[in-house]
């Protein structure tokens, strides 16, 4: 889970590895803000930015009651935020890093550095595999793999 109160996110142990085979391209202030997301924290997502931009409901909105919320999610993309369906996130399945900081453009410059690099494998036929979201304030990158590999060296 990301973007909760207390900073934390929710990761396996091969997120966490992808994570840091980009994040030796990545210039400095760049934060990983979001990888693992279920389906109720991505119909969370909608609800909030819908509510915050004016969207009023005609019904309360539940997850399992995509006519409750559809609106929503098209109200907000009209707004210009990038925000995948429950459930067709690839978030949920853990492969969708979203990555803040101070320069976007960098940051996707990085990305797209490390993939050229052979670093990272992007998600294959994905329409989405590196995208800027202004409105989100962050680079999307679905990656699939990443490789770590270190020469070693002395100190001293």
């Amino acid at each position: 889970m990301a973007g909760t109160d207390d900073g934390m996110i929710w990761m396996t142990r091969t997120n966490e590895l992808m994570w840091q085979a980009l994040r030796l391209y990545l210039p400095p202030g760049t934060r990983l803000n979001s990888v693992r997301r279920p389906p109720q924290e991505q119909f969370d997502i909608i609800v909030k930015l819908a509510r915050g931009n004016g969207y009023h409901f005609a019904t309360p909105p539940h997850l399992n009651h995509e006519s409750s919320w559809r609106g929503a999610l098209s109200f907000i993309r009209q707004k210009g935020f990038k925000v995948a369906a429950p459930g067709r996130s690839m978030h949920q399945r853990g492969l969708a890093y979203d990555l803040v900081g101070p320069d976007l453009d960098k940051i996707e410059t990085a990305v797209r550095k490390a993939v050229s690099d052979g670093r990272i494998k992007l998600v294959p036929g994905s329409r989405s595999a590196i995208l800027q979201e202004p409105m989100n304030r962050c680079v999307h990158v679905e990656m699939e793999a990443g490789i770590l590999d270190f020469e070693p060296f002395g100190v001293g």
